[in-house]
């Protein structure tokens, strides 16, 4: 884990405290938009895994694969692919990514909306639940940095997330259902066709100006399941309710972001 040395908080929390975080407007599209069509790189989202056995050698047996790559989709270009085999009954899987830039400890309602490539048909039956139906899909804007710790539950250790997503079909506080696998089209048997999913927050930035936007699936279908994300667009305005932040409620969130971990094991 990280810390940041005694002086170093003192120094940014009289920082932050005086003079806020570089705008938005500065690290983005537009004062209150950025949208990734990943036709250059993966825009720096990072793939996050949970819900499963703590162990060695587990992210081979549970078929783990994440890439940046072109979309089996006519000109769909390119975007970010992750895959996973659900033998816990219950894989977590996507992608998270931090936008900086936002004053410290406001609030904002954020607006995003992403499509998502997917080659299941709905209606089908599968082991533990349908591979369309049975994996929900999920998103969410929060001020902790989303990661996979390890948690003993009944003498097993599991990687779980330390943020609150909800558990399979049921949403969390940091994360909503916005749908599921299933294509809603099914034009194409077989193929990959894209789903749009929209959905709303209200989140306050860290003390440090950051939000982390996370998309991803919780499964209850005990196989494999394979997506794309492509053209995700998060826009956002100040919300009109504000909190008052006092000097030791400040210094508790830079604490806890000290002390959050430096990297997802997974």
């Amino acid at each position: 884990m990280k810390r940041f040395p005694t002086a170093g908080i003192a120094a940014l929390l009289t920082l932050s405290m005086m003079t806020g975080c570089t705008s938005a407007a500065a690290a983005h599209d537009s004062p209150n938009c950025v949208e990734f069509d990943f036709e250059k790189d993966d825009a720096g989202f990072m793939p996050i895994y949970a819900d499963y056995p703590y162990s060695e050698g587990v992210e081979e047996f549970y078929e783990f694969q994440h890439e940046y790559g072109k979309i089996p989709i006519d000109e769909a270009g390119k975007g970010i692919f992750i895959s996973g085999n659900n033998h816990s009954d219950d894989l977590f899987m996507g992608y998270v990514k931090v936008l900086e830039g936002f004053a410290p400890a406001r609030i904002y309602h954020f607006t995003v909306s992403f499509k998502l490539a997917t080659d299941v048909e709905g209606g089908l039956v599968g082991v533990g639940g349908s591979p369309g139906e049975g994996v929900t899909v999920k998103c969410g804007v929060t001020q902790t940095a989303p990661a996979a710790l390890p948690v003993e539950n009944g003498g097993i250790t599991y990687y779980r997330l330390n943020i609150d997503a909800g558990r399979q079909s049921n949403g969390g506080k940091d994360m909503v259902v916005v749908g599921d696998m299933a294509k809603t089209e099914n034009l194409r048997p077989d193929e990959y066709e894209f789903k749009k999913f929209t959905a709303e927050f209200d989140t306050a930035a860290n003390i440090l100006g950051e939000v982390y936007l996370v998309i991803g699936t919780d499964s209850g279908f005990e196989a494999t399941t394979s997506y794309y994300l492509d053209d995700i667009s998060i826009t956002w305005e100040e919300a009109a309710q504000q909190p008052v932040v006092t000097r030791g409620q400040a210094a508790q969130m830079l604490f806890n972001i000290a002390d959050r971990p430096s990297a997802d094991p997974a």
